[in-house]
C-alpha cells in the first residue's frame, strides 16, 4: 500500500496518559483498531483485542508483537462479534486476564470491496 499506513505508530511519542489502564479494542488486529491498540500500549495500557481471523495474531509485527515491544500485555481474543455470546466472552476474558476493564473501544467492522463507489452508497 502506498503510502504505507501508520498503524505501527513508529513515530508516536507517548506521555503515559493510560498508565495502568486496561482496554478492550474490538477489531484491534488491523487498520484503525491496530493503530489504536499500539497507541494505547505506548501510552501505558494493557490491551485485549478481538479479531475474526486467526492469521493476524501469531508473529511479531502483528498487534500482540507490537504491544509486547512496548512492555505491555496483549490478550488476543478470536471471535465473531456479530454473535452476542462472543461479545460477552470478550469482556469476561479481558477482565479476567487483565485484572479488570477500564476502556472499551468499539471499532469492529466489516469491509466489502465494490467496483463503483457511487452505486455502493445509493
Amino acid at each position: 500500500m502506498t503510502p504505507q499506513p501508520h498503524d505501527e505508530m513508529r513515530g508516536y511519542t507517548a506521555r503515559g496518559l493510560l498508565e495502568g489502564r486496561r482496554a478492550l479494542i474490538t477489531g484491534g488486529d488491523s487498520g484503525i483498531g491496530r493503530a489504536v491498540t499500539v497507541a494505547f500500549a505506548k501510552e501505558g495500557a494493557d490491551v485485549a483485542i478481538t479479531y475474526l481471523s486467526d492469521q493476524r495474531t501469531t508473529t511479531l509485527g502483528t498487534p500482540p508483537g507490537l504491544v509486547q515491544e512496548t512492555g505491555r500485555r496483549c490478550v488476543p481474543i478470536r471471535g465473531d462479534l456479530s454473535e452476542e455470546d462472543n461479545c460477552d466472552e470478550a469482556v469476561r476474558r479481558t477482565a479476567a486476564e487483565l485484572g479488570g476493564l477500564d476502556i472499551l473501544v468499539n471499532n469492529v467492522a466489516t469491509q466489502s470491496p465494490v467496483d463503483d463507489v457511487g452505486k455502493a452508497v445509493q
